[in-house]
């Protein structure tokens, strides 16, 4: 999983990563993950502050921080600084990004549509009662599946 950064807004890699995080159930929750992505959170899916300059996955209302920029936990072959740290880097600001995990209902939207969170932490068209994430600036296709972004947080 993917979150590739065209122009840069501000990375905080400060927060503690909340435990739930490295253990988050991603596969079978939509279609943009397979069997076998790994758990915990992901990047290009959504951060939320949970207590105490904490973080973690979030849900359709939380208190938005930003993006992850990184997985929490890949393969046992990869490299994952958040595991020996217990931190994970947030992206925020004015970030031009393209995401290749979003949620679902994204296929139907159009340049210039908003963004939020679904409950699973995903990017998703549907206003769930929180707070603008982003504006669409590419909608995924089959032969470019990555979802464009102008985050507003």
């Amino acid at each position: 999983m993917a979150l590739s950064v065209l122009i840069h807004g501000q990375q905080n890699s400060l927060p503690v990563l909340e435990d739930a995080g490295f253990t988050k159930v991603n596969a079978g929750v939509n279609n943009t993950v397979g069997v076998n992505t790994p758990l915990g959170v992901l990047g290009g899916t959504v951060a939320a502050y949970k207590a105490d300059y904490t973080v973690g996955a979030a849900d359709a209302t939380s208190n938005i921080a930003g993006l992850f920029l990184n997985n929490a936990a890949g393969a046992a072959f990869e490299n994952s600084p958040a595991v020996a740290s217990g931190k994970v880097t947030v992206l925020k600001g004015n970030a031009s990004v393209e995401v290749d995990v979003y949620g679902d209902d994204v296929t139907g939207l159009s340049v210039g549509d908003d963004l939020y969170s679904d409950a699973a932490g995903f990017l998703t068209g549907v206003d769930g009662g929180g707070a603008i994430i982003a504006v669409v600036t590419k909608v995924p296709s089959v032969s470019s599946p990555t979802l464009g972004l102008d985050m507003r947080i």
